[in-house]
């Protein structure tokens, strides 16, 4: 019962995607492009701190990899010995799909991964965990629009990310803090100048 629920819904959303086939491909452009982007605004929080200052932005950007990491291990373990669930297109191959990937379908990795970076974020920072929370929602949503996924197998991301970004930084918050001492002290040296040039700047004449 609640597979043929599901499978009304994805099919509900794909006959959208083929009535609007641009919104379909610019939302595939987005998984493509914006997932890179996404990855490197995580870069960018990081880098954003600058030597010396308060390391809660580092923290969170490597929370947000740890956790990403543990949900996509768990994803392996639930897709290839608990369930290998079939892909839409695999089981429906009417249906229409831009992506044509053949593993396993539940959870979706891409909505696991975009989940576990922005909750492992959302639980260190919450001002900045909300905008990446908003892009992690817009990712998994265009998962199932096109084609690639059921909408329960992002719905479980949403339940595992949240579950491994919580383990993360509830039990692993010492290794985190630890993590972070050892790690700046390859990329402060590199973006020390630039945050001194940027505080030189700021200073008035």
């Amino acid at each position: 019962m609640r597979g043929a629920l599901d499978y009304r819904i994805y099919h509900a959303v794909n006959e959208f995607a083929v009535d609007y086939k641009w919104l379909a491909h610019g939302t595939y452009f987005f998984e493509t492009v914006g997932v890179v982007a996404y990855g490197l605004a995580v870069l960018v929080l990081w880098l954003a701190t600058a030597p010396g200052e308060e390391r809660r932005w580092k923290v969170a950007a490597l929370a947000g990899g740890a956790s990403a990491g543990l949900a996509l291990l768990v994803n392996q373990v639930i897709g290839n010995v608990i369930w290998h669930r079939p892909r839409p297109y695999e089981s429906h191959p009417q249906v229409y799909h831009l992506s044509h990937s053949h593993d396993p379908s539940f959870p979706s990795d891409h909505a696991s991964a975009a989940f576990g970076i922005a909750f492992g974020i959302y639980f260190i920072d919450r001002r900045v965990g909300r905008f990446f929370v908003a892009v992690a929602a817009l990712i998994a949503a265009g998962r199932v629009l096109v084609g690639a996924h059921y909408p329960s197998d992002v719905l479980a991301s949403l339940v595992v990310s949240v579950i491994a970004a919580y383990i993360v930084v509830r039990f692993g918050r010492p290794l985190l803090n630890r993590s972070v001492r050892l790690l700046e002290r390859v990329s402060d040296p590199v973006v020390g100048p630039v945050h001194k040039r940027r505080h030189r700047r700021a200073q008035p004449t």
